[in-house]
């Protein structure tokens, strides 16, 4: 316990599952936290899970991410809270399973806008704050399939494979300036990410939760937590020589 606590973090979709996951995980290791998310509800929610687990100073900002003044306005709220950043997970995102000739314009768009553009402000922001510092970290939840590529899932895909190839390319270009920046590629876990490429939220959580046994490698599916502690891993003093990687999660489901 207590591995992060000197740290500051910023952790984006904070109101998804992996997202409240990895927040009160942190929390539990002591980091001080600035929760940001879409959806202000259920922001308020991952705040008082949080509360309910450690006595952390934690804040919350709702903002949308694919708008570059509103990221600017939310590290202004970190700047504000606590004066510094010094754990960046990117983990807000977005899914969409359909037949690349059912993929409309806007479809494509919103998938590189949700999964990718959101990563390159946020990441922009935290790095401007972290050079004249030499220190931080940068975590990007990607996905596995950002790794393999997958039928019936090109936008998502793509857009998972540039935030590795961007996560690559940052940590060549920070990292002898102190900052190291990794990514997590989780399988498919029970989670808001996984429901929306299953078709929402009515679908029968029990086939979820049975597809998600088929594919799984381990004796278990992949949870949050599982995620989670990846991220306290990388943000954590054990993995401080570790820059520019992409960890798959979960093995090859």
């Amino acid at each position: 316990m207590n591995r992060l606590g000197d740290s500051v973090a910023v952790v984006t979709g904070a109101a998804g599952v992996f997202g409240t996951a990895i927040a009160i995980r942190y929390a539990e290791e002591g980091a001080a936290l600035v929760l940001t998310d879409l959806d202000e509800t259920r922001l308020r929610v991952t705040v008082k899970a949080v509360e309910a687990v450690a006595a952390v100073p934690v804040t919350a900002f709702a903002a949308d991410l694919t708008e570059p003044a509103e990221v600017g306005t939310l590290f202004e709220h970190a700047d504000n809270a606590y004066g510094r950043i010094d754990v960046l997970i990117n983990n807000a995102g977005s899914a969409l399973r359909s037949p690349l000739v059912f993929h409309t314009d806007a479809d494509w768009h919103r998938m590189l806008r949700v999964n990718l553009d959101s990563v390159f402000y946020c990441t922009r922001q935290a790095v401007r704050r972290m050079l004249p510092r030499r220190t931080g970290r940068i975590i990007n939840v990607s996905s596995a399939l950002g790794l393999t590529g997958g039928a019936d899932e090109v936008a998502y895909a793509t857009a998972k494979a540039a935030v590795i190839g961007f996560t690559r390319s940052v940590a060549q270009e920070v990292g002898r300036r102190g900052i190291c920046v990794n990514a997590i590629c989780p399988t498919l876990a029970e989670s808001g990410v996984s429901r929306e490429y299953f078709g929402g939220f009515e679908v029968d959580i029990r086939a979820v939760a049975g597809y998600l046994a088929r594919r799984a490698a381990m004796p278990r599916p992949i949870s949050p937590d599982d995620v989670a502690d990846m991220a306290v891993f990388r943000g954590a003093r054990e993995s401080a020589y570790l820059n520019g990687q992409a960890i798959l999660v979960g093995g090859v489901g």
